[in-house]
């Protein structure tokens, strides 16, 4: 079971790296965002992409 936990928030954090570089928006390099935590992530990610 914690294999397949660690594998579903090891993609979670790729899909938030990915779309997080991919929006020219954030000023962050592949590094940096590599560098972050997932709760990190999450949060500048959900900063960028809320709808306001």
């Amino acid at each position: 079971m914690s294999t397949h936990l660690r594998k579903g928030l090891e993609r979670l954090r790729q899909f938030y790296i990915m779309k997080l570089l991919e929006s020219d928006i954030s000023d962050s390099t592949d590094l940096e965002l590599y560098s972050l935590t997932f709760t990190e992530l999450e949060s500048l990610y959900n900063k960028i992409f809320s709808p306001r």
